[in-house]
């Protein structure tokens, strides 16, 4: 049997692909041993999977980012329904109106203050706890220092939805097709 490029040689291996022959310097070419055709293919082909990973890769972390920002919104809309129960609550004392919009501005930032108590609250083994009477005051604690966190957190939220903003407006500027020259 010659081989499939040199007719004046013999063939000592065949493509591992499409099963061509080929001579001893045409099977030393790649390992696995191939033809040119079908090395290329492989080669078109891998780049091809690295282009789909890298695009899903991106989309994935885009997605992240936009999940980031819809969770801050949704944070300022339960931000927004507690302030406005609490300030009814309030209303019904002898708060003034000057009391009422204050406290109705800090009752905004509980959400932010609760959601980051339950982040820490990860890393502590509260679970082994049981009882109902821990759990409510366990709750109660938590409102407490939500109150007194929550400007913090907001701050810190806003800054991180900011930023996050940008990246998603970067992210969605550079196009695959620039992306694969960088």
């Amino acid at each position: 049997m010659k081989c499939y490029y040199h007719e004046d040689r013999e063939a000592v291996a065949t493509c591992q692909h499409c099963g061509k022959a080929l001579c001893k310097a045409c099977a030393g070419l790649y390992n696995p041993c191939l033809c040119e055709e079908c090395a290329q293919i492989l080669r078109d082909q891998q780049v091809e999977q690295a282009r789909t990973a890298e695009e899903a890769r991106r989309q994935r972390y885009l997605d992240a980012l936009v999940d980031t920002r819809s969770e801050f919104l949704r944070t300022c809309v339960y931000g927004v329904i507690t302030a406005l129960i609490l300030r009814y609550m309030l209303a019904q004392g002898n708060a003034s109106g000057a009391q009422l919009m204050l406290y109705t501005a800090w009752f905004f930032f509980i959400p932010f203050g609760w959601k980051l108590i339950t982040y820490l609250q990860s890393f502590m083994p509260l679970t082994i706890f049981g009882t109902l009477w821990f759990w409510v005051f366990w709750a109660l604690v938590k409102g407490t220092i939500s109150i007194l966190i929550g400007i913090p957190a907001f701050l810190y939220q806003l800054v991180k939805t900011f930023f996050v903003q940008r990246k998603i407006q970067a992210v969605s500027q550079v196009r695959p097709q620039d992306a694969e020259r960088i």
